[in-house]
């Protein structure tokens, strides 16, 4: 990697944009820390230069790039984001470096410096058949969704389209308001492309609509109850199945995926698929559990409480309502 001194690099009055469906990598983690004693001064942009040019000298790139990473933030130039670029490209982070390179080209070019937009086209060019690519298969159409990988958003115009990503494993999630989040766990490699299916989210609200409240004696209040309860029982039956299936799925998803890559991707698409079946299944014995639960102890209500004098009894997306005198 070749290093320019500050005198040499066109400085931006802005700092560089990073595109935004090829940080997902985790770039923000490579930020430089250092801590100083409170009678020395932060170190400058050009001290931090030197000292990662120091440190490419040396082939370590792992501790070069967070410092030119932190020139660049204090005081941005292109040929420090040129060479940041080639430092993680050393680092195998070819999607993150793939960004720079594109954007020190733009630049540059902004800029009238066509030598190094020249440079920084052909370092991108030479990267794009390495790149390793994710394509989210988006079902999920709950209000409010947001996808992310690694914690980070992912814009939803990227949903429909390969983007590039850096090598290595990446968590993917999807949530929305009321309903059970999704997650996935990927490897992305070099020139390969990763599918990342994404299904429809379980609703997770108990009841969509109140029961209109109705004036009953004690016996249909007790009629009330054995239906409530009747309720509740069948639901923590499908919760007990839908638990059953959720074992026997990651039992079958466990013998088709080795242990040692079982955390990331599987590699057959039966096991992916067990794997994703065995999600659903558990999210519906849980939301199955919770609405049985809530319909037995409404039955339980109902029943003890039960008086000799008529009384008003409902349901309400909060419970069972009992109005009356006991």
């Amino acid at each position: 990697m070749r290093l320019g001194g500050r005198s040499e690099r066109t400085r931006t009055n802005a700092k560089a944009r990073w595109t935004a469906s090829l940080v997902v990598c985790g770039v923000l983690a490579c930020g430089a820390t250092r801590t100083a004693r409170a009678d020395e001064p932060a170190p400058s942009a050009e001290q931090l230069f030197q000292e990662a040019r120091i440190l490419v000298e040396k082939g370590d790139y792992a501790a070069a790039c967070p410092k030119l990473d932190a020139s660049q933030k204090l005081d941005p130039a292109v040929g420090t984001q040129f060479n940041l670029a080639d430092c993680y490209e050393h680092l195998g982070k070819t999607a993150t470096a793939f960004a720079l390179f594109e954007e020190v080209a733009r630049i540059a070019r902004a800029a009238g410096k066509f030598e190094r937009e020249r440079s920084a086209k052909e370092r991108a060019a030479a990267l794009a058949p390495k790149l390793a690519r994710v394509h989210l298969d988006v079902k999920a159409t709950a209000p409010g969704l947001e996808v992310r990988i690694d914690d980070q958003p992912v814009a939803k115009s990227a949903w429909s389209e390969a983007f590039p990503i850096d090598p290595g494993p990446h968590r993917v999630t999807a949530s929305a308001p009321s309903h059970a989040p999704f997650e996935a766990t990927i490897a992305a490699n070099a020139s390969a492309l990763s599918e990342v299916s994404v299904p429809e989210l379980v609703d997770t609200t108990v009841h969509e609509a109140p029961a209109p409240v109705v004036v009953a004696p004690s016996s249909t209040q007790k009629t009330l109850a054995l239906v409530a309860g009747g309720i509740g029982v069948a639901g923590i039956a499908v919760g007990a199945v839908s638990g059953i299936i959720a074992v026997s799925k990651r039992s079958s998803a466990q013998s088709e995926c080795p242990s040692d890559v079982f955390a990331f991707r599987c590699p057959t698409e039966s096991g992916a698929a067990a794997w994703n079946s065995a999600t659903t299944a558990g999210n519906v014995s849980t939301v199955a559990f919770i609405a049985g639960g809530v319909f037995v102890a409404g039955a339980a209500v109902l029943w003890f409480t039960a008086p000799s004098a008529r009384t008003r009894v409902g349901m309400s997306p909060s419970g069972v309502r009992v109005e009356g005198r006991f």
